[in-house]
């Protein structure tokens, strides 16, 4: 006798996201936000990913584009943590936040990000 073996649900049919982009992206908390300063204002991060970054609009306007630098300090790296791009306003909420896109950034710059989220995605683990 021959016995037919069911395939296995396909992953995607198994899980659904909301939003696939909270895999990549770090939300800090209220109280652990990266400063940064855009067109020479300061403003309070809310949230980074390899690709963008999120802040508090300060009368900010559709793209606009500036060169930001962060410090993305974060344990058990040793190397240079600075990352400095070129971001641009693609989309400002009704909420007031800006939403922006990393342009012109190295292979360098973007591993570096993916690293970042990663451990700071492993350190609030950590506390819970």
């Amino acid at each position: 006798m021959f016995w037919k073996k069911k395939k296995p649900p396909a992953v995607d049919t198994l899980v659904e996201f909301d939003d696939k982009r909270e895999a990549f992206r770090y939300v800090f908390p209220p109280g652990k936000r990266l400063p940064m300063v855009f067109k020479g204002k300061p403003v309070r991060v809310i949230d980074l990913s390899a690709g963008g970054i999120a802040f508090t609009n300060e009368g900010f306007k559709t793209n606009e584009t500036d060169t930001v630098q962060l410090n993305l300090k974060m344990p058990n790296y040793k190397g240079n943590t600075v990352f400095k791009a070129v971001a641009k306003v693609i989309r400002v909420t009704d909420k007031g936040i800006c939403h922006c896109l990393f342009e012109n950034c190295r292979v360098e710059d973007y591993e570096l990000l993916h690293k970042y989220v990663l451990e700071m995605q492993k350190q609030d683990l950590k506390k819970r």
